[in-house]
């Protein structure tokens, strides 16, 4: 009866509990972090219309008074209005200079989400683990329950010693407390993953999810080159609007009143590149521009290798699953037998909780196998850029 009820709590439970993927999609709903990064999207844009805006205009105003010798005083005044106006390459420049700028903050949102999307899910697979140990420690309390019950039996029918009967007792206790130890273990890493998400309440969460590799994407949509090609561009925008020796000039108009004359001016000033000529910037631009060239090769050769890695590293751990899950059928009737033959004192305790320990190994095998392909799959999607977003 008792079981019976343990099951219908554990389906009731996993009913209400939220999926990886709604959990997910809260969290990149809802991060202050993924917030904080979009507010930065917004204040770039803001930084390209202060760029591309224009200089204010200038206005003189003047009052003169004349005092003739031979005649009374007079008076007259000046207005001059001045307007710098960019020169039209400049301009062109400073549009692509604000596209570059707006495609880094774009990237650099995009390589922070798509950060955010791998390390939450590496950490959930980390609480996955932690509770599907926990699962199987319920499993290894049942199993040492079985075997004390056992050998209680055969202390009160004088089969075993009541030393062999204490020996059980103290397994089936330290599967306990290995128990309440990752009991721990599974706090520290769930409230560390909310923390992570920015959730500030608990919630019930499944464990089951499994990860699957995207196969439409490649890695020439990874979000460390798309960021470092858009910081290349700008670079390279700054370069092209540093080759500009001038860049302003300014245009005057101007009317003059005096007592005996009316004058008009129309004028424009152009500044003379003779020690600044912004040389120097160019060069700076241009040398960023080939640095980060080299920054791009350097992580195209360290994504080649470790997508190389990642591949034959799955394909080991296949293999590796494959031959646990063998023997662990074996290991499953192997420990069965033994149990059987203990209740008829055919077989002593240590075997039968040799067998059982290496049951109990295969299994936490096989959960830390699946765990590796989980993080073997996330990492392998975050390099292709499927968590772009």
């Amino acid at each position: 009866m008792i079981k019976i009820l343990s099951a219908v709590v554990l389906i009731s439970a996993s009913l209400f509990a939220q999926d990886f993927d709604a959990f997910l999609d809260n969290a990149l709903k809802n991060s202050p972090y993924l917030k904080s990064s979009n507010l930065s999207l917004y204040q770039a844009r803001e930084q390209v219309s202060v760029m591309t805006r224009y200089k204010n205009p200038s206005l003189e105003l003047e009052y003169s008074e004349f005092r003739p010798d031979s005649s009374k005083d007079d008076n007259g005044y000046r207005t001059a209005f001045t307007q710098p106006i960019r020169l039209w390459g400049v301009g062109r420049d400073t549009e692509a200079l604000a596209d570059a700028t707006i495609k880094k903050a774009t990237s650099n949102y995009s390589l922070s989400y798509a950060e955010f999307t791998r390390d939450i899910s590496l950490l959930y697979t980390e609480y996955a683990n932690q509770k599907r140990q926990l699962e199987l420690g319920n499993e290894e309390l049942g199993i040492a329950k079985n075997i004390y019950e056992i050998s209680k039996q055969r202390n009160i029918a004088g089969t075993i010693s009541k030393g062999v009967m204490l020996q059980a007792q103290v397994d089936y206790e330290m599967v306990e407390i290995k128990k309440q130890t990752l009991n721990l273990d599974i706090q520290e890493t769930y409230f560390k993953l909310l923390k992570f998400a920015g959730i500030t309440k608990e919630i019930e969460l499944d464990f089951t999810h499994e990860f699957k590799l995207h196969s439409d994407v490649n890695s020439l949509n990874n979000p460390n080159i798309n960021y470092l090609k858009s910081y290349k561009e700008e670079a390279k925008a700054n370069s092209q609007i540093n080759s500009s020796k001038v860049k302003w000039i300014d245009l005057t108009a101007e009317y003059e009143n005096e007592p005996d004359q009316n004058i008009v001016r129309v004028g424009a000033t152009f500044p003379l590149a003779i020690f600044n000529t912004s040389r120097e910037e160019m060069q700076i631009a241009k040398l960023e521009a080939d640095k980060t060239e080299l920054l791009i090769e350097n992580e195209n050769a360290k994504i080649s290798i470790e997508n190389i890695k990642l591949q034959k590293q799955r394909n080991l751990l296949l293999l590796l699953k494959s031959k646990n899950e063998e023997t662990l059928k074996t290991q499953t009737k192997l420990l069965k037998m033994f149990e059987d033959g203990y209740k008829i004192a055919s077989i002593n305790l240590l075997e039968l909780q040799n067998i059982k320990n290496r049951v109990i190994k295969t299994k936490e095998s096989l959960i830390k196998i699946d765990t590796a392909l989980n993080q073997n799959t996330i990492t392998t999607n975050y390099i292709a850029g499927a968590y772009n977003e």
